[in-house]
């Protein structure tokens, strides 16, 4: 997939086609791969044990990856799936939130882990109309992979909720990010 910008006058947006060159980031030691057209904003209270950064795609879309302690979180849940379950369903609980409809729920290995994969897709409720009395639904979709690493002793979620002008192949961009990232080095113990 080569990634390139074309600009209009409403904007630029990124083309995803074959065979792209990514370049690495990398900071408290996990990376992963990302377009170089893309800007990073970090939480500011991010450090080495838990945070977030936020990686911009020039078209306005934004992949989000997320760190924390895995003992903290392995209190609620003992599997990765249990993890990526419950958060679907604190999405589903939400009140801009309507219909939900899952459409992949599948393992994925990164750096010799099992991650849970999850493509989802929701209706996106806002108010609108004359003094807010309508409500409209937009269809979104978002994808997410959960990581329990044992090595680095934290866990890890890569997501993207996609706006209804994302790139139609957005997908296999966020694989093979996902798929490029590395939370530890050397062999894992699960």
């Amino acid at each position: 997939m080569l990634i390139s910008t074309v600009s209009h006058d409403f904007g630029t947006r990124v083309v995803l086609l074959e065979s792209a060159e990514l370049e690495r980031f990398s900071v408290y030691g996990f990376s992963i791969e990302y377009p170089p057209v893309c800007r990073f904003e970090f939480n500011p209270k991010s450090r080495r044990e838990k945070g977030d950064v936020v990686i911009h795609f020039p078209d306005k879309e934004k992949l989000f990856l997320s760190w924390g302690d895995l003992a903290t979180v392995q209190k609620n849940f003992q599997t990765v799936k249990g993890q990526a379950d419950h958060s679907m369903k604190v999405m589903m609980k939400s009140r801009n939130v309507g219909k939900v409809q899952r459409l992949s729920d599948t393992p994925l290995e990164v750096n010799s882990h099992k991650a849970a994969y999850n493509q989802v897709r929701f209706d996106e409720l806002s108010l609108g109309g004359v003094f807010f009395s309508k409500t409209r639904a937009t269809k979104r979709l978002t994808y997410s992979v959960h990581i329990h690493c044992q090595e680095s002793s934290r866990y890890f979620v890569i997501y993207t909720i996609l706006s209804p002008s994302a790139p139609e192949d957005f997908e296999s961009l966020f694989t093979r990010m996902a798929k490029s990232f590395v939370c530890h080095h050397g062999p894992s113990t699960r």
